[in-house]
């Protein structure tokens, strides 16, 4: 299942779980996994930058399944 993470608010999640009566073992499992995603979100990013860096410059050797999964 493919997320798109522009359309997923963490700080919306955040608020949430300061006003429900959610057990707080459970709150820290929740909030470790926001903070897994805004690490993942900004690595993909990071990963995303340097694979069009890196294709622009090798235009003419890049697969055309590696461009497809690019532009996904």
């Amino acid at each position: 299942m493919s997320v798109n993470t522009d359309d997923v608010n963490l700080e919306q999640y955040n608020q949430l779980l300061e006003h429900t009566e959610i057990p707080e073992q459970d709150k820290v499992v929740i909030r470790q996994l926001i903070e897994q995603v805004e690490t993942l979100t900004a690595e993909n990013g990071r990963l995303r930058r340097t694979l069009l860096r890196v294709s622009s410059k090798n235009e003419s050797k890049m697969s055309s399944k590696l461009k497809d999964a690019l532009y996904e």
